[in-house]
């Protein structure tokens, strides 16, 4: 029993860091309805920039708030690439995430950098209690969010944004929030991943899309019973690092999801 709970440490402290991400993806594609494609490139700009930094010597946790910084600037340019370009949103996704690549590449300067042998924001702590710190933070924040006037705009313009424009809320401004947001989550999620696995890598965010989907509907799946507390964002915490969590454990044993 102690051997098997010893092996979920470590996919434990992965979903915890993670659901950073899968709650980037829940914003964009639960709360907004937008089809946004940048979390592939966003993951790896918040690891990009968070290791170069930290091998400039650079405080580890001021690399880790400019990484989520970064990720914001690419969902700002993704939401005005769709509000005020008029691309269609899937499409905006893509664009922004190919232009990523080359970009990150920009930053790195090479393929991955590794951080071993230097400061990171986990230090001599265990990992998963900082991980478990960050979650619990950002969830804390983002309920005081979408509590306020802004927060409340920007849940419902991804329920009506006929309506919520008729009470005069700029629905473009909420919008471009709304990825800035989603895609810094999902940076710092990929700065946390790049000090906690001790190296960044150009192709890391690959995929990052389909494992927030799924993390998001694992989670949804896992907790039917509590789906009638609808948007209440202690659920959808919960629901998130279930889905988060599962990922990083079933690769761990060997197990694949269907494709």
């Amino acid at each position: 029993m102690l051997d098997f709970l010893m092996r979920l440490d470590s996919p434990i402290e992965l979903g915890l860091l993670y659901a950073l991400m899968a709650l980037g993806v829940y914003i964009t594609f639960r709360i907004l309805d937008f089809p946004d494609l940048t979390v592939d490139g966003s993951f790896t700009t918040g690891g990009a920039i968070a290791a170069v930094l930290i091998t400039n010597d650079v405080n580890p946790w001021l690399a880790t708030i400019l990484a989520f910084a970064g990720g914001m600037l690419a969902g700002t340019c993704t939401g005005l690439l769709h509000t005020k370009g008029k691309i269609n949103g899937l499409l905006s996704g893509i664009i922004m995430m190919i232009a990523l690549y080359s970009i990150n590449m920009r930053i790195l300067g090479k393929p991955n950098i590794s951080l071993s042998r230097l400061d990171n924001v986990f230090g001599s702590i265990d990992p998963i209690y900082i991980a478990l710190i960050i979650v619990i933070v950002g969830k804390l924040l983002l309920d005081v969010f979408f509590r306020t006037d802004l927060g409340l705009a920007l849940r419902a313009t991804g329920d009506n944004k006929r309506m919520i424009r008729s009470f005069g809320a700029n629905t473009d401004s909420t919008t471009i929030l709304g990825l800035s947001i989603s895609n810094g989550l999902v940076a710092l999620s990929g700065a946390l991943i790049a000090q906690q696995s001790s190296f960044a890598d150009i192709s890391s965010g690959i995929g990052m899309i389909v494992i927030g989907l799924a993390s998001v509907i694992i989670g949804e799946a896992c907790w039917v019973p509590v789906q009638s507390s609808g948007r209440h964002w202690l659920w959808c915490a919960v629901r998130l690092f279930t889905g988060s969590w599962s990922q990083p454990h079933m690769k761990s044993r060997g197990w694949k999801l269907p494709t």
